[in-house]
């Protein structure tokens, strides 16, 4: 969190597009004016909406509640148990998850867009996109980071694919689904979804589509650039 909110909305706000697609951005620009965003948070937001899956309730009956979320997954979950002293929730999902942890995979929250549209009624969704082929380049670079190997995570599990070019097809497949997944559940609910690509669309689609909130683009800005 950048800064402590002043103002609370009325409804809560989920991204529901990939990471490396603007999401620190998203949080930034909210949190400037004003209002609080869950930006992944080491994955406990979305161990904490998995963990009321499972259990049958509300998803976000294990989440602090914030005005926007973002970033709402959870890679690499075998080090959950190595984590599981620092974060409570972690704690709550080992022992409630009947699961191998070493092969299971990781936890997309933002997939859940349909539960969250249905338990959480006035609730706005942003689905950001950009270019698809930037989008596999960001995501395989952040394996450059440090000389070493930190995102080989996509919905099959972590490390399981061979090759760079098993796991960006993997991705290339995943992102078509979801993209076409969304669009056509919102494909009559505009007025509750945003589409925003971050590399051609101006931030004043915030400011026109969150209409109510008087957003101040001075606060928009590109971070984690290159990354």
């Amino acid at each position: 969190m950048f800064f402590k909110p002043k103002k609370k909305l009325p409804y809560f706000i989920f991204q529901i597009g990939f990471n490396r697609c603007g999401t620190s951005s998203i949080a930034y620009l909210f949190e400037q004016n004003g209002y609080s965003a869950a930006h992944w948070n080491k994955g406990t937001i979305a161990v904490g909406i998995e963990l009321a899956k499972i259990k049958g309730e509300s998803l976000l009956s294990y989440c602090p509640k914030y005005d926007l979320y973002t970033d709402m997954e959870k890679v690499n979950m075998w080090r959950l148990p190595k984590l599981k002293w620092r974060y409570p929730i972690f704690r709550k999902y080992l022992k409630e998850a009947e699961l191998d942890i070493q092969t299971h995979p990781p936890i997309y929250a933002f997939k859940y867009f349909k539960t969250l549209y249905e338990q959480y009624p006035g609730s706005k969704f942003i689905l950001n996109t950009r270019d698809k082929q930037d989008w596999l380049n960001s995501r395989l670079n952040l394996n450059l980071k440090n000389n070493r190997i930190t995102y080989r995570s996509c919905r099959c599990g972590d490390n399981i694919h061979n090759s760079e070019e098993e796991l960006m097809n993997c991705w290339s497949n995943e992102w078509d689904e979801h993209i076409n997944a969304v669009t056509e559940y919102f494909s009559d609910k505009s007025n509750d979804l945003l589409l925003f690509d971050i590399q051609t669309d101006s931030p004043q689609k915030f400011t026109d589509f969150f209409s109510d909130l008087e957003l101040d683009l001075t606060h928009w800005e590109k971070r984690n650039q290159g990354r």
